[in-house]
């Protein structure tokens, strides 16, 4: 069971105050100037905000202390239930087994997650030049695991200290991982802190890689977001792993940045809305006239799209629509594995497609729509002749990252000698998720409450308004469809849940 919370927030109305509050330093030093040089100003509030604690310096305090996981919406909440069900190794001796010994590793841990739900999806930042503002969402995440503080909504001036900070940190979002990874250790690193960072696609590439230890010919494909595409940041992992492990021949990497999939997940208003029955004009995503992820209409029965349940929103003729929205995760996931496919059929000198990465931590919730459309595809024909059975294996590895991460996370733990040996009780956990001030102009908000795209993604670096709060993740903040997909797809962390939340 999770403790009780009140709401808590980053910030709120006129008084907000700064995530960025409450870090500990891990050792005893000095601080210097010197190492704040070529910060930008949020990582500079960060590292100033920073509160010597001594309690840092004993090993057997850290050791208690929880784990902190954050991603840029409840995706991450994945890679936390691959953490939690974790068996590889012999506990005793802290070794990596082949089955495991039997225990959960993670058994005696305590957890605290952060959704950046008000943000989210993070994946268009890059592609709207938004880089920067990414880095500064992506440092305040980490600031507040790291903080012992949090304000509750009906106290926005004096903050409570009853949150524990964390031990480590796990990014559980590709994105983020390859934007921002960097820049929290070097917050770290300035202040002087001493908390291990461990992101995933290293993990994702690792597990890609492991499929072609069998010498066999293929390619691998990465379904990320279109921000971690325009990083290139799993091509140069699947590659380094490749050499790590003696395999010289470049394995063909194919990347399809899945716009819009990771919003549609978490029910973002400017890709999906369940109660629309006609076509949306705040709707952005892949479109018959979309200018890069275009619906090709020469080809529309290839994507199977459902038109069931308002799946689908047509404008016009059905058999030759005016306009065509997407308007469920499935119907995504389906414009989006066509598209991959049609990409690498008319590659030259394809080679089959053996793996594919799930490149964003929302994607594995809808694993049996990933395999189901794969396998669809591979059967698809047209007047008797298959379209992609030439460039697709018959059998197709689904890679999540999430078990690798998970198994990098308990290494680097022995490593620092930061496993917790014993507790009494089970494991506890801390949910939080991001949502607007009660400030925020309505003409900034959604009907449903979220920030609209011109103002998430017209905000300017460095400058970032505290306009978001986190708050406990629980029936109040977070849709009922997603905490039901978080109770059939994560029953571990469903159990971590308070009975509040539920």
């Amino acid at each position: 069971m999770t403790k009780s919370f009140d709401s808590t927030s980053l910030c709120c109305s006129a008084r907000c105050v700064l995530l960025l509050t409450g870090f500990m330093f891990f050792i005893q030093s000095p601080f210097s100037l010197t190492a704040q040089e070529g910060l930008g100003k949020v990582k500079r509030d960060a590292v100033n905000r920073l509160e010597l604690t001594s309690d840092y310096q004993k090993a057997r305090v850290i050791r208690q202390y929880p784990i902190g996981v954050f991603d840029s919406g409840t995706g991450g909440l994945t890679v936390l239930e691959q953490i939690l069900e974790l068996d590889q190794f012999d506990n005793r001796r802290q070794a990596l087994l082949e089955k495991g010994d039997g225990r959960r590793d993670f058994a005696r841990e305590d957890f605290i997650f952060l959704a950046d739900q008000a943000n989210m999806p993070y994946g268009n930042y890059p592609v709207v030049d938004k880089g920067a503002v990414l880095d500064d969402l992506i440092v305040k995440d980490a600031s507040f695991l790291m903080g012992r503080e949090y304000f509750t909504v009906e106290n926005h001036q004096n903050p409570l200290r009853l949150k524990a900070p964390v031990k480590a940190i796990v990014i559980a979002c590709n994105t983020a991982t390859a934007y921002g990874q960097l820049d929290i250790e070097q917050v770290i690193e300035s202040a002087g802190l001493d908390i291990k960072v461990v992101g995933v696609i290293d993990a994702g590439a690792k597990g890609a890689v492991e499929v072609f230890r069998d010498g066999k010919p293929g390619s691998i494909a990465v379904v990320p977001t279109q921000g971690t595409v325009l990083s290139g940041a799993y091509p140069k992992a699947i590659q380094r792993n490749a050499n790590l492990v003696g395999l010289d021949k470049e394995i063909p990497v194919f990347q399809q940045g899945a716009f819009g999939l990771a919003g549609s997940i978490d029910g973002a208003g400017e890709f999906v809305n369940r109660e629309a029955t006609s076509v949306r004009d705040e709707y952005q995503g892949p479109s018959l006239t979309h200018k890069t992820v275009r619906i090709h209409a020469r080809i529309l029965p290839r994507y199977g799209f459902d038109i069931q349940k308002n799946g689908l929103l047509i404008q016009g003729d059905p058999k030759i629509p005016e306009q065509v929205q997407l308007n469920s995760p499935e119907n995504y996931i389906r414009y989006h594995l066509v598209s991959l496919m049609e990409q690498i059929r008319q590659a030259d000198n394809a080679q089959p497609l053996r793996a594919v990465i799930l490149g964003c931590t929302h994607f594995p919730f809808f694993e049996t729509t990933f395999r189901a459309e794969l396998s669809r595809l591979r059967d698809y024909q047209e007047n008797g002749r298959y379209i992609y059975r030439d460039v697709m294996a018959e059998e197709i590895h689904l890679i999540d990252p999430a078990f690798y991460t998970a198994r990098e996370l308990y290494q680097s733990l022995v490593e620092d000698n930061r496993i917790r040996k014993s507790r009494n009780g089970s494991s506890q956990g801390e949910f939080y998720i991001t949502i607007p001030c009660d400030a925020t102009s309505p003409k900034d908000l959604t009907d449903a409450g979220g920030f609209t795209y011109e103002y998430k993604y017209g905000r300017t670096d460095g400058v970032i308004e505290n306009d978001f709060r986190a708050v406990p993740l629980d029936h109040r903040s977070t849709s009922q469809e997603v905490l039901e997909r978080l109770q059939q797809r994560v029953p571990n962390v469903w159990n971590l849940l308070s009975p509040s939340s539920k």
